[in-house]
This record gives structure tokens, sequence and C-alpha cells, in this order.
């Protein structure tokens, strides 16, 4: 297996470091298993203000959905050890997840990182790929909407 990669690099970059290949049927699965983990923790962080970082918190023009930079470093850090804990003992997600511990720049989780990051950026109605495509849902691939999201629609 390759070493972990950073959260901007393609789906397939990230599925290829994880062994995975984004043809593969059941691959698929295991990956929209793992953006399933990834988009419950998206949730928790969109839905509380104190998780922004302290110059936005006041900020009313701040509205979810927030972007991965404005939230504070110490609720990122937590949001990747939350969606790799979240994840059940044994099952594939979790045995993925425990692949990606790291120690420096990706620490401490390169998968949850990665997934985490995808989230954030496939949700963001600023989204240009969104845009240009006509889909203001922000709904991504593999997710289901939740209030949060019925909550984000209600605001555009």
């Amino acid at each position: 297996m390759s070493a972990g990669v950073g959260p901007r690099v393609p789906k397939d970059d990230f599925m290829r470091a994880l062994g995975l290949d984004s043809s593969d049927a059941r691959h698929e699965g295991i990956y929209r298993a793992m953006r399933d983990e990834a988009i419950a923790t998206y949730n928790l962080l969109n839905a509380d203000r104190s998780n922004l970082v302290e110059e936005k918190q006041n900020d009313l023009t701040i509205r979810p959905p927030y972007f991965w930079h404005h939230i504070s470093r110490e609720r990122q850090q937590w949001a990747i050890i939350k969606t790799w804990q979240n994840a059940a003992p044994g099952t594939v997600q979790r045995q993925m997840f425990d692949r990606g511990a790291t120690q420096g720049e990706h620490s401490p989780n390169w998968v949850t990182l990665w997934l985490l990051y995808s989230v954030f950026r496939s949700r963001d109605i600023r989204n240009n790929r969104n845009r240009r495509n006509g889909d203001t849902s922000s709904s991504g691939s593999g997710g289901s909407n939740s209030s949060g999201e019925s909550r984000v629609r209600s605001l555009v």
C-alpha cells in the first residue's frame, strides 16, 4: 500500500492509496460507507457556531455550510478523530480508517481528514462544480438528505 495522501488529491488517488479501485462496485461501497461516517461528523460541525475559528463565531454573515478553513484547528482535529472513532470496530470502514493513522502534516488520520475535507467541498453550495451543474442542493455523492442540509437549502 502507498503512503497517505493530502486532502486535496482527487478521489481516484485517495482510493488508490488505500488499495481500492473506484471502478470496482464493492470498493465504491466501502468508499460510500467511509464517506457516510464523515457526513455525520460534517453535520455536527455545521450545527454549532462554536466550532468556528474565534473571529468567525460572532460574524452573523457566516452561515452553514461552513468552509473547512472556518472550522477551528482544534475542532478539525476533534472531527478527524470523531469520524475515525465513530466507525464501529471490525467494520471495513474502521479498518480503512485505522490504516490512516499518521504523524505529521495530515495527522492524526489522513483518511478521515481527506473524507472530511471532501465532504466540506462537495456540500458547499459555493462550489463551482455544483453551480456549473445547476445543483444547489449540496447533497454530494453517496449521502442522504439530513435536517442540516434542508436548513441550508432554506437559507439559499
